[in-house]
Parts: structure tokens; C-alpha cells; sequence
């Protein structure tokens, strides 16, 4: 008699297949490159990141940890994004816009695939988490 083996007991190695470190330190500093250059979003990340060194290093983590399990982020995003005064639902489409395009770019579908699902779901919770907090409309 054989034995199946747990649920999800190979995801760490699924999501291992998904992309290479290098291609999340690609993914990150390519798209905030194109962020901070973009004229909408340039100035928001201006007005808010002080080191960018640190903050790609960090990002890396995040993007490292939802792509590949590693789990080395240990912030707490929502907070942050939601104590911003100056988000608006057009910030936020043009951050997927330019975080699509860069995925599309990279020539791995299955890294576009779950980076631009999770990018969908990060859009909408730090939006919620925003207009609860400024009492907006919905994105």
C-alpha cells in the first residue's frame, strides 16, 4: 500500500520553480526604475522613500518571499501604504499598469502569471486599507 503525500507538501518546491532570485532582484529593480522615472508615480516615491538602496533590498525580500517562499519580509505593508495622505484610484492603476508591463517584459510566464495576481490582490487590499482609513469610493 503506498502513501500520498500530504496536500501542498511539494510547494516549496513549486514556487521555487517559479522564478530565480535573480529574476525577482530583475523584477523589482526594473519596475521601481520605471516607477520613479514615471510622472505620476515618480514624485509619490519621492516624497516617501528616503533610501532606495534599503528600500529595493527590502522589496527584494517581499517580492522574494510571495514568489519563491523564502520568507525573509517581515513588515507590515498595509500600515505603511495606509498612513499615505496622497493616493488616489489612478496611482494605484497606473502601479499595475507599469508592474504588468514589466512582468510581461521579463519573458517568464509563470513568474508574470503569479506576480501579476499577486500584484492585483496587493493593489486592492492597500486600497481598502486607504479609503477605510480616508473614507474613499472603491477603486
Amino acid at each position: 500500500m503506498s502513501i500520498s503525500p500530504l496536500p501542498h507538501s511539494d510547494l516549496h518546491e513549486t514556487r521555487l520553480d517559479v522564478c530565480t532570485e535573480d529574476e525577482v532582484v530583475q523584477l523589482v529593480h526594473t519596475f521601481y526604475a520605471a516607477a520613479r522615472d514615471d510622472a505620476m508615480l515618480g514624485p509619490v516615491f519621492a516624497a516617501e522613500v528616503k533610501d532606495w538602496d534599503a528600500h529595493l533590498a527590502t522589496l527584494v525580500d517581499f517580492w522574494s518571499g510571495l514568489l519563491r517562499g523564502t520568507m525573509r519580509y517581515h513588515g507590515k505593508p498595509l500600515a505603511q501604504h495606509a498612513r499615505m495622505d496622497n493616493l488616489t484610484p489612478c496611482l494605484f492603476r497606473r502601479w499595475l499598469t507599469l508592474f504588468f508591463a514589466t512582468t510581461e517584459g521579463m519573458g517568464n510566464l509563470a513568474l508574470q502569471e503569479k506576480a501579476d495576481a499577486i500584484a492585483l490582490r496587493i493593489a486592492e487590499r492597500l486600497w481598502k486599507s486607504f479609503a477605510e482609513r480616508h473614507m474613499q469610493a472603491p477603486l
